[in-house]
């Protein structure tokens, strides 16, 4: 709940009565944490601890930004200007995203030539402007300022003005409530003459005229999708919408006082006074701090065994190709929703017979509303063998049920926010219990402790989440592996307090986090495996594209459509691994911050 009386929580020094809002703050989604957002709307407040940066370049849409600067107000040439950009970068630079930003470039003067032709039936041009617009009132209480990052544009006598908000790679909600926000800088803001992220407050310049039409345009970096207006209206109608459906937003937004740990932990300036989020010493295994904080999980790591490049440029959000899924990833991902469905019922009770009528049932239950017919028919055989092994079934005593909750933990030692996501948590008579689910058609996976960890290495961060009390208890408890099949289902568990089993669950996460930790540059590693990397488009080192033949991976040959191992001498490696899980689960694609 926002409370107007923010103070200042521990951990931090500064003045809190200076607010610089974003606007495109305004969209908050489920991941977000309020607490750290509305710390990040202080700059006048400060960590205690000395702050790490990042020692490549982590926001490529600021490099893009700066090679328009020269091509819209230098009249320099797009390759030229981005090639200067990139070399007196002090950052440095993936090979992967200076191409990405080229094509950015490419794809937002494009769109440009959309909207010049677009308004020229209407005797509108539109000319770049340089200094960003900026709102501020200073009360007795506090100053506030309200941003807008993007491009900006205006016609010759000042009757339209025009703000461009970059997308990396998809395209928002029409109604996102930062369009309001957005419009109102645009329609009520100054030009900024100081800099709008360091001056308090911002020298401005007033207006020779006020607009009388103020438009706000989406732009996707992607080069395929046209220009989308989402705002065009008169100022006056600009400024009733924000009152009436954005500023109550903002002032939630800057007096939050909730925390959600996640990856917004990362760069909070109160993760290590944090109340929310647990403290393992640590937990990857190592007594060393890498290049800076950061967030790391399973699936990161996994990415950096496969190609370092792609777990670099995949982190830095660029855009993603389309990915059609193959049989193996809509299963699982049809079988995982169901599942939490039913796992997240009131009660916690045991899925049964009535839970799974047949396909062509008219009520298809639990999955009535989470799927289509085609997705349930493809994902009951499997879950028919799930109800032998449900984790809500059993005689002993049950309590804490959690499917697919989301977990954050702060290991200071590597100073490296940990995420993971388990399927499903629960206490079992007394007993601390986690459950990672897979499916297949072929082989049910076998072997020991250091063979399924690296296999699966959930199953290692799961031993170590529990050994350092992250999940709650004593340190001790049980980790478990369910896989189903067409015909049946196994459960594998391992006792967290095995010596063994804690060895094992260290090994496999140090050699996931021991190279990503301090790696700086993040070679590409070309390979059979290129062909199915969303990224690859952006990567000049990527192997060429051979879809007939079967990915090999250290004399592993893989299905490179299910994913399946379809032979192996010994042991799967680290990285076989990592390129058999890839394959097997759905490409997760993040909503870029912009």
């Amino acid at each position: 709940m926002a409370s107007p009386n923010w103070a200042l929580p521990d951990g931090v020094r500064g003045e809190a009565d200076v607010i610089r809002l974003s606007a495109t703050a305004l969209d908050q989604s489920d991941r977000s944490c309020p607490h750290r957002t509305a710390l990040k709307a202080r700059p006048k407040v400060w960590p205690l601890e000395r702050r790490r940066y990042s020692p490549w370049v982590d926001f490529p849409l600021g490099l893009v930004k700066e090679a328009l600067d020269e091509v819209e107000f230098q009249g320099a040439g797009v390759r030229d200007a981005v090639q200067r950009v990139v070399a007196r970068s002090r950052s440095t630079v993936h090979p992967g995203a200076a191409t990405w930003v080229s094509h950015a470039c490419d794809a937002y003067l494009r769109a440009g030539e959309w909207i010049d032709a677009e308004l020229e039936p209407e005797g509108i041009a539109l000319r770049p402007e340089p200094l960003p617009r900026i709102v501020q009132h200073r009360s007795a209480a506090e100053l506030r300022m309200l941003t807008a990052w993007g491009r900006w544009y205006e016609s010759e006598d000042g009757r339209v003005r025009e703000f461009r908000r970059l997308r990396i790679g998809r395209a928002g909600e029409r109604g996102a409530p930062s369009n309001d926000a957005l419009a109102f800088v645009t329609a009520s803001g100054r030009r900024a003459r100081g800099n709008v992220y360091r001056d308090v407050p911002v020298p401005v310049v007033a207006d020779a005229r006020e607009p009388e039409r103020v438009r706000v345009v989406e732009v996707v970096l992607s080069g395929d999708a046209p220009p989308r207006v989402v705002v065009d209206a008169a100022p006056d109608d600009i400024r009733r919408s924000y009152r009436e459906r954005a500023r109550g937003i903002v002032a939630d937004v800057v007096f939050a006082d909730a925390k959600r740990p996640g990856a917004d932990c990362a760069d909070c300036k109160t993760l290590r006074s944090c109340d929310a989020i647990p403290s393992a010493p640590g937990l990857l295994g190592v007594q060393a701090k890498g290049t800076h904080r950061r967030a790391w999980s399973v699936t990161t790591g996994r990415q950096y065994l496969v190609c370092p490049a792609q777990a670099h440029l995949r982190e830095l959000r660029l855009p993603m190709a389309s990915w059609s899924d193959g049989e193996a990833a809509r299963r699982g991902r049809a079988v995982h929703r169901w599942l939490e469905a039913a796992h997240g019922r009131p009660g916690a009770r045991a899925c049964d017979h009535t839970d799974l009528p047949e396909p062509d049932a008219p009520d298809l239950g639990v999955a009535g509303k989470i799927m289509t017919a085609e997705e349930y028919a493809e994902a009951r055989p499997y879950l028919l063998a799930h109800l032998a092994v449900c984790p809500l079934g059993g005689a002993e005593p049950l309590s804490g049920v959690m499917p697919e909750p989301s977990v954050a933990a702060y290991d200071p030692a590597a100073d490296v926010v940990v995420i993971a996501a388990p399927d499903l948590v629960r206490t079992v008579g007394g007993r601390l219990v986690y459950r990672e689910q897979k499916t297949t058609d072929g082989p049910l996976p076998g072997g020991d402790a250091e063979r399924l960890f690296a296999r699966f290495p959930q199953l290692a961060l799961a031993v170590r989440l529990i050994a350092h009390g992250v999940l709650g208890g004593d340190g001790t408890g049980v980790v478990e592996l369910e896989t189903m099949t067409r015909t049946g289902a196994e459960v594998r568990a391992f006792e967290v307090s095995e010596p063994e089993v804690q060895d094992a669950a260290r090994q496999v996460i140090v050699r996931m986090t021991r190279r990503w930790r301090t790696d700086v540059e993040f070679r590409a590693n070309p390979g059979h495996w290129c062909r199915g990397c969303p990224v690859a488009q952006w990567c000049p080192d990527r192997a060429p594209a051979d879809p007939a033949a079967p990915i090999v991976v250290d004399g592993v040959r893989i299905d490179p459509v299910t994913g399946e191992v379809l032979n192996a001498a010994g042991a799967l490696t680290d990285r076989a691994a990592a390129v058999s899980e890839g394959l097997a689960e759905p490409v997760q694609i993040e909503e870029p911050p912009f």
